[in-house]
Protein backbone atom coordinates (compact mmCIF):
# COMPACT_ATOMS: atom_id res chain seq x y z
CA UNK A 1 0.00 0.00 0.00
CA UNK A 2 2.39 2.47 0.89
CA UNK A 3 3.44 2.60 -3.13
CA UNK A 4 0.31 3.77 -3.98
CA UNK A 5 -0.12 6.28 -0.88
CA UNK A 6 3.62 7.71 -2.50
CA UNK A 7 2.16 8.50 -5.99
CA UNK A 8 -1.44 9.32 -3.95
CA UNK A 9 0.08 11.73 -1.62
CA UNK A 10 3.67 12.29 -2.02
CA UNK A 11 6.61 10.87 -0.01
CA UNK A 12 6.31 13.41 2.67
CA UNK A 13 3.32 14.71 5.03
CA UNK A 14 3.41 17.35 7.96
CA UNK A 15 2.25 16.95 11.20
CA UNK A 16 0.63 19.62 13.88
CA UNK A 17 4.20 20.71 15.00
CA UNK A 18 5.39 21.26 11.37
CA UNK A 19 7.55 17.52 11.56
CA UNK A 20 7.48 15.57 8.32
CA UNK A 21 5.72 12.51 8.49
CA UNK A 22 7.40 9.96 6.13
CA UNK A 23 4.14 8.50 3.98
CA UNK A 24 6.24 4.89 3.87
CA UNK A 25 6.09 5.01 7.03
CA UNK A 26 2.20 5.15 7.03
CA UNK A 27 1.65 2.25 4.61
CA UNK A 28 2.80 -0.85 6.08
CA UNK A 29 0.05 -1.12 8.32
CA UNK A 30 -2.39 0.55 7.32
CA UNK A 31 -6.31 -1.01 5.81
CA UNK A 32 -8.38 2.57 5.75
CA UNK A 33 -7.00 5.78 5.07
CA UNK A 34 -9.59 8.39 5.47
CA UNK A 35 -9.12 11.87 3.44
CA UNK A 36 -10.32 14.71 5.24
CA UNK A 37 -10.69 17.39 2.70
CA UNK A 38 -11.76 20.79 4.89
CA UNK A 39 -10.46 24.64 4.95
CA UNK A 40 -10.27 26.26 8.04
CA UNK A 41 -12.40 29.22 7.59
CA UNK A 42 -15.81 27.09 7.18
CA UNK A 43 -18.29 26.35 10.05
CA UNK A 44 -19.20 22.86 9.19
CA UNK A 45 -15.67 21.88 8.77
CA UNK A 46 -14.88 23.33 11.98
CA UNK A 47 -17.45 21.63 13.51
CA UNK A 48 -16.94 18.39 11.76
CA UNK A 49 -13.07 18.19 12.92
CA UNK A 50 -14.21 18.96 16.56
CA UNK A 51 -16.30 15.60 16.52
CA UNK A 52 -13.20 13.87 14.40
CA UNK A 53 -10.34 14.71 16.83
CA UNK A 54 -13.35 13.10 19.67
CA UNK A 55 -13.45 9.99 17.46
CA UNK A 56 -9.70 9.59 16.32
CA UNK A 57 -8.79 9.88 19.96
CA UNK A 58 -10.62 7.27 21.21
CA UNK A 59 -9.78 4.81 18.74
CA UNK A 60 -6.10 5.08 18.71
CA UNK A 61 -6.51 4.71 22.78
CA UNK A 62 -8.61 1.99 22.88
CA UNK A 63 -9.34 0.13 19.87
CA UNK A 64 -7.19 -3.00 18.63
CA UNK A 65 -7.27 -1.69 15.50
CA UNK A 66 -5.38 1.42 16.39
CA UNK A 67 -2.28 1.12 13.97
CA UNK A 68 -5.16 -0.03 10.75
CA UNK A 69 -6.34 3.64 10.47
CA UNK A 70 -5.03 6.59 9.59
CA UNK A 71 -6.37 10.23 8.21
CA UNK A 72 -4.61 12.45 6.23
CA UNK A 73 -5.90 15.99 6.20
CA UNK A 74 -6.43 17.92 3.01
CA UNK A 75 -7.21 21.59 2.93
CA UNK A 76 -8.82 24.23 0.98
CA UNK A 77 -7.13 26.82 2.76
CA UNK A 78 -5.73 30.25 0.81
CA UNK A 79 -3.62 31.17 3.82
CA UNK A 80 -0.66 29.59 5.06
CA UNK A 81 -1.11 30.80 8.98
CA UNK A 82 -5.17 29.86 8.82
CA UNK A 83 -4.24 26.17 7.39
CA UNK A 84 -1.75 25.84 10.03
CA UNK A 85 -3.50 26.97 13.17
CA UNK A 86 -6.04 24.50 11.84
CA UNK A 87 -3.84 21.85 11.44
CA UNK A 88 -2.33 22.00 15.21
CA UNK A 89 -6.00 21.17 16.41
CA UNK A 90 -5.49 17.92 14.58
CA UNK A 91 -3.75 14.56 15.45
CA UNK A 92 -2.86 13.27 12.03
CA UNK A 93 -1.00 14.28 9.81
CA UNK A 94 -1.50 16.92 6.69
CA UNK A 95 -0.64 17.40 2.79
CA UNK A 96 2.01 20.26 3.44
CA UNK A 97 0.09 23.38 2.47
CA UNK A 98 2.82 24.04 -0.68
CA UNK A 99 1.35 20.40 -2.19
CA UNK A 100 -2.22 21.63 -1.41
CA UNK A 101 -2.85 21.59 -5.23
CA UNK A 102 -2.55 18.08 -5.72
CA UNK A 103 -6.35 17.43 -3.99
Amino acid sequence: MSEFLVNLLGERLVNGEKAEVDVHSLGSKLSLLGLYFGCSLNGPCKQFNASLCEFYSKFKKSSEHKDKLEIVFISSDQDQKQWQDFLQEMQWPALPFKDRHKK
